[in-house]
């Protein structure tokens, strides 16, 4: 009787319902998991007749729900806001270290040139005189230690660099792994979901640290680059990055074949490089531009005046950016030695002492900084990574609004909601029961039928 085998397809549909079902509500936590769902068709009947009514119901598939497109936002979202989330990290150390009271170059030049304020009411006062010294080696280190601040960064930023390039390399080399799986699995008419799944989390990790583009090819597989165009995924063929000679040197081996690749790649890697070929490499600059200037103006004002003992100047600042106990070094130890006079029979006269307060706010042309005073240059410093932060962490913002926008349009699409889930499984066991209820029937009828006889 054909109302057994409308009700076996049934039971066997109702038991791929359930398995599907069953297996979102298990996964519902899982990362990167899309919900699977059982398609259905009816099946129609084999042998022809105007009364014969079909032959059931068949799974025509189990589809996977997901949007490239969606799923490709994510990617892209997660590459933005990575990015300005790896700059503001450094930034914020480097606001923090320029900015303070206690590090920044602002209140070491107030403090130095303070002192000299204070001096010349008394030029030949030892305490006056003493104060000068030991605030003149307070603002040597400052710069030797805001110097180190930005090197520490770079060596910082330039092992990240080293790592970021060995992760991109392992997730590279596995994504190669599931393109062999998916591809060889899709040729055998299996189910490829979950693979995909899990594919699709590992394109993600890696959009963290480079914007890349992928496109799917014949068989499943994905084809992954950089975005300037350089191939890092063809198939179950995986490339190789490798910083270069410099950290600002990147190349791709793929195939056989090396490239130079962009270093300004987007995401954390890209970061890394922006941040230490600009901010770090300006600020480096400037602070050694100021240094510099400091050291000459200073030096020179000093070297036109007369000591305590009548003696002509020297210098009090020794100025070499290559010494790597720090750049500014006090020359001078004992403060009978500052040049403060003017003439060298009157050391009591402040006449020279007048000229190096002057150099504060006197004009010069600072490398990194142009035409300018050191007290204004320290302050260009401030502001220019204030207005760096800021305008970065607004675009963190942005970009991680963004991202929260795209993952919860993904997982509107993809994810598993319990609440639809709990309502299939009582309407697909419902499904079951009835169908199991419909051979119970065709038994009864077979058995009466029987009865006859």
């Amino acid at each position: 009787m054909n109302i057994f085998n409308i009700g076996g397809s049934g039971i066997r549909a109702a038991n791929v319902l359930l398995s599907v079902t069953a297996l979102n509500i298990q996964n519902a936590a899982t990362p990167g998991y899309s919900r699977q769902r059982a398609e259905l068709i009816a099946q129609a009947a084999l042998n022809g007749g105007r009364l014969n009514t079909g032959d059931g119901v068949e799974v025509s598939g189990i589809r996977r729900m997901a949007d490239q497109f969606l799923i490709k936002q994510v990617w892209s979202g997660n590459t933005d806001a990575n990015y300005y989330h790896q700059t503001q990290k450094y930034l914020g150390q480097l606001e923090g270290m320029i900015g303070s009271e206690s590090s920044g170059l602002g209140a070491g030049l107030d403090d130095f040139f303070g002192a000299i304020s204070g001096a010349s009411e008394k030029p030949l006062e030892k305490a006056g005189r003493d104060n000068v010294l030991n605030q003149a080696q307070a603002l040597a280190t400052r710069f030797n230690n805001l110097q180190k601040f930005v090197q520490k960064q770079r060596a910082e930023a330039q092992q990240q660099q080293q790592t970021t390039v060995a992760s991109i390399n392992t997730l590279v080399g596995n994504l190669a792994d599931y393109n062999k799986k998916i591809t060889e699995t899709e040729a055998t008419g299996g189910d490829t979901s979950i693979l995909r799944d899990q594919r699709d989390q590992l394109v993600q990790e890696l959009s963290t640290y480079a914007d890349i583009r992928v496109n799917e090819g014949q068989g499943g597989s994905y084809a992954i680059s950089l975005a300037s165009g350089e191939p890092l995924l063809q198939g179950s063929k995986a490339g190789t990055l490798a910083i270069g000679g410099t950290p600002t040197s990147m190349t791709v081996e793929f195939a056989g074949t090396k490239m130079q690749a962009k270093m300004s790649c987007g995401g954390q890697l890209g970061s890394l490089h922006d941040y230490m070929t600009t901010t770090l490499t300006d600020m480096e600059e400037s602070v050694v531009g100021m240094a510099k200037t400091l050291s000459e103006e200073f030096n020179n004002v000093l070297g036109g005046g007369f000591d305590a003992n009548g003696d002509p100047g020297g210098p009090l600042f020794k100025f070499d950016p290559n010494d790597p106990t720090g750049m500014l070094h006090v020359l001078i130890t004992d403060s009978d030695k500052l040049a403060f006079s003017g003439d060298k029979d009157a050391p009591g006269n402040n006449d020279n002492l007048k000229k190096l307060l002057a150099v504060k706010t006197t004009n010069y042309n600072i490398p990194g900084l142009g035409n300018t005073s050191l007290d204004s240059g320290a302050a260009t410093l401030i502001s220019r990574v204030g207005i760096k932060s800021r305008q970065n962490q607004a675009d963190l913002d942005a970009a991680g609004a963004l991202l929260e926008k795209s993952m919860t349009a993904r997982d509107n699409f993809s994810a598993v909601d319990f609440d639809e889930e709990a309502v299939n499984l009582m309407s697909y066991t419902k499904f079951y029961q009835s169908n199991m209820k419909v051979i119970a029937t065709g038994d009864q009828l077979f058995g009466e039928l029987l009865g006859l006889f």
